[in-house]
């Protein structure tokens, strides 16, 4: 799967990243950073408003990955839109 690049003033994977391992220290930070790029992909797809989907679609990409990481990250990253005002179908 090709992962989109989010505009910077947008989106901010390092930031979903970093909470979503705050949420789940155990997530080891580059697998952290490759979801949080993939979840923007998915955000712009399906938008913001379910992270239940997001994270369905993390965990069922080409690169395999555990429940919890995904999770984490989609709520993460759902976050970051809600907090920021980002609309990733704008």
């Amino acid at each position: 799967m090709a992962v989109s690049t989010p505009e910077a003033a947008e989106y901010d994977p390092v930031w979903v990243a970093a909470a979503a391992r705050q949420a789940d220290p155990g997530l080891p930070e580059d697998e952290a950073d490759r979801l949080a790029r993939e979840a923007w992909q998915h955000l712009r797809e399906v938008g913001a408003g379910d992270v239940n989907e997001i994270a369905r679609r993390l965990l069922s990409g080409p690169n395999s990955t555990g429940a919890t990481p995904a999770n984490v990250v989609a709520k993460a990253a759902v976050s970051f839109c809600e907090a920021h005002g980002v609309d990733p179908q704008a």
